[in-house]
């Protein structure tokens, strides 16, 4: 048995006013509560309810305690959010079979601009999320490719309600536009923070055409969290090197591009949180590029793991529990980093924590501290816009690529494009969280 001497990390402040910096709370529900949104100038959310007609009556019932509030979303998004739902329209079917879901789809697509229209609320049957032929999937993809952003509602909602608004009504609000919180105090000396995902597969079985491909995607983020925007490859992947070479430039290059355009200057720190180990080439291909793009720079490269058979149990306290926020020193660029577990803001969780593993795999000397690598990390747990939960498992860097990875797996490469290039859909380059 080894043992590690471990440290602990102090919940972040989530600031919630964009000019009020004492408007902060760690606490996600607390912070709503007393202080609103981050972003208040987002008033008005026009939402497409497309329901079938045997659970309409429920959809309206929920609209209307997402809008007027409830026991424990007391006051509901005019008090939380500052905001309230407008349905434009509510559309029904007459099943839950995908050809109905399909049917409307298509009328919605040809009938509304995305202009138009801040999100569509769908109720689906609850399926698999490993079960691509589903209506989420179809809808998801169709939705997005148009400019739609979408929010899926299940029975899950309605066995859970009370306890499902809020989630639901801040995940709706970032889908619509709207900043909810922040982190309060910044990442030290990080311009901008990259989530990627490289080669998840668009199927060639059924709505994908005639050969398989795949895409490799990168969400922005900057060093409160904030995300900024969403680039993706365009061109066709096959597994070689040339071909991983120009993803990875094609993904480099748009990151930087819309960087200065919307910062009007260049990043100089960057981090990138990646799924799986980064090879050493892929690492000395990156550093060519960005030396190209940019001159003078500092990166860090670090691959965050949360499938692993490693355990840790604090020796100090009777139960051995390992309290969230706590983390170990394998050696010096390797870390067990806990985002469950027992904590003062959501109370005690009962089982052993599952742990990130975290390999800090390439960092330019006197960039930044690993350990402040490693706090960023814990920081950016608290930035899942898809829910209030105090605490969530992964950064939101690794959450948002899973989502869009999942989706890809159903895409056709026309609605792949209607995506990622932005003179197709300019909505959703705008939008954080928009699937």
């Amino acid at each position: 048995m080894s043992y590690l001497r471990g440290t602990r990390l102090e919940e972040p402040d989530l600031l919630f006013d964009k000019t009020d910096t004492s408007a902060r709370n760690n606490i996600p529900y607390r912070g709503l509560r007393s202080f609103g949104p981050y972003d208040k100038d987002h008033t008005i959310m026009r939402l497409l309810v497309l329901t079938p007609e045997s659970v309409k009556s429920s959809m309206d019932r929920l609209i209307n305690a997402l809008n007027n509030g409830s026991v424990r979303f007391p006051g509901g998004l005019k008090r939380f959010f500052r905001s309230r739902i407008e349905v434009v329209r509510t559309i029904t079917i007459t099943s839950h079979r995908i050809e109905d879901y399909q049917e409307s789809a298509n009328e919605i697509i040809k009938t509304y601009d995305p202009k138009e229209i801040d999100l569509i609320l769908c109720y689906i049957p609850l399926t698999n999320k490993y079960i691509t032929n589903t209506p989420y999937y179809f809808l998801k993809a169709i939705f997005s490719s148009y400019g739609f952003p979408s929010q899926m509602v299940t029975s899950m909602v309605f066995s859970n309600f009370e306890w499902s608004l809020l989630n639901l009504a801040t995940a709706i609000f970032a889908k619509t536009g709207g900043v909810p919180w922040v982190l309060a105090d910044g990442l030290n000396e990080i311009d901008m923070i990259l989530g990627i995902s490289i080669s998840n597969r668009i199927t060639a079985k059924s709505r994908a055409g005639k050969r398989p491909r795949y895409v490799g995607c990168v969400n922005v983020f900057d060093r409160y969290g904030r995300w900024r925007f969403f680039e993706g490859t365009a061109t066709i992947y096959n597994e070689n090197i040339k071909s991983r070479m120009q993803q990875l430039n094609e993904l480099f290059s748009g990151c930087i591009t819309k960087y200065r355009s919307t910062q009007h200057r260049m990043p100089r720190n960057i981090v990138l949180h990646y799924y799986k180990r980064f090879s050493r080439f892929e690492i000395e291909k990156i550093e060519e590029l960005l030396n190209d793009l940019l001159g003078e720079h500092n990166l860090a490269c670090i691959s965050i793991n949360s499938n692993h058979p490693f355990r840790v149990y604090n020796k100090s306290v009777p139960d051995g529990s390992f309290q969230r926020g706590s983390y170990v020193e394998f050696n010096e660029s390797r870390y067990l980093l806990s985002t469950t577990g027992e904590t003062a803001i959501a109370g005690r969780r009962m089982g052993t924590p599952k742990l990130l593993d975290i390999k800090i795999i390439h960092m330019t000397d006197d960039f930044t501290s690993k350990n402040e690598l490693v706090k960023g990390i814990f920081y950016l747990t608290k930035l899942n816009w898809g829910t209030s939960m105090p605490m969530v498992r992964e950064p939101i860097t690794l959450t948002f690529s899973e989502a869009l990875a999942y989706l890809t797996a159903v895409l056709t490469e026309d609605e792949w494009m209607g995506i990622i290039k932005t003179q197709i859909n300019p909505i959703l380059s705008r939008r954080p969280w928009f699937i």
